[in-house]
């Protein structure tokens, strides 16, 4: 009777471990196709939508993943794309639209599993807020940012709305970005130390994992500088999608 209860529990470990292999795969991907227009620099589909990645010398790295035999290339960066995505199970992506090699920035279409409240909220007319969260200032420090109690709950409208999660076990720090518009796309930025053992860098693209601890305090200074600079992501998209308010 023990062993066969000590083999039903087994049995469940290995299933609940397939399940959770299984939960975490990369979405298919959208089938447009996209190029990085050498004027803007910007990715542009064959339907017409325009992408920004927030610099301006993107058209010197041309690489777009966009269909399974590029991403095949580098046979374990799905995996990899997979597990950043499942830090936000309140976003379920429908579509993969590219990933931008260069600067590792995943374009998805999604739709919202249960409402997700931003931490930051980044517009064009009333930029004053850091690109900060309160998940991020309860592990470096306190930063300020303002959120309306209601209002949020649908996605954004008019502004990008960013959140950042810190995954301390995994080394992992994910940043991710809704566009305001009909077409649900939001911006995932997969940050993740590189693992001390084994040979980690095989089956990834180079520039994939960061010498430094993501999660760590003592290398506040490098991320809080990029937290700035990631902010030039959502500006860049934020002016395609509304021109007008250009300043």
């Amino acid at each position: 009777m023990k062993m066969k209860k000590l083999a039903l529990i087994i049995l469940g470990m290995v299933a609940a471990c397939v399940t959770s292999c299984t939960s975490y795969q990369l979405p298919a991907f959208s089938g447009q196709r996209w190029h990085v227009d050498t004027y803007s620099g910007n990715a542009v589909s064959n339907s017409g939508l325009e992408m920004a990645f927030g610099s301006q010398w993107m058209v010197t790295d041309t690489i777009l993943l966009q269909t399974p035999e590029q991403m095949g290339v580098y046979p374990k960066l799905p995996g990899f794309l997979a597990w950043g995505m499942a830090e936000f199970p309140e976003i379920k992506v429908d579509s993969v639209l590219f990933y931008n090699l260069s600067r590792g920035l995943l374009f998805v279409k999604y739709h919202q599993a249960k409402p997700l409240k931003p931490q930051a909220k980044i517009s064009l007319v009333k930029d004053l807020t850091g690109v900060y969260s309160k998940e991020y200032a309860r592990i470096f420090g306190d930063h300020d940012t303002y959120i309306e109690a209601r209002g949020w709950e649908e996605g954004p409208k008019e502004s990008v709305y960013s959140n950042v999660r810190c995954n301390p076990h995994d080394k992992r720090l994910v940043l991710l970005y809704r566009l305001p518009g009909d077409d649900h796309t939001a911006i995932f930025q997969i940050c993740q130390t590189h693992p001390k053992r084994g040979k980690w860098w095989e089956g990834y693209p180079p520039g994939t994992f960061w010498s430094q601890d993501v999660c760590s305090q003592d290398n506040i200074e490098g991320l809080v500088n990029f937290l700035h600079s990631a902010r030039t992501l959502a500006v860049d998209n934020l002016k395609i999608r509304f021109p007008s308010d250009n300043r």
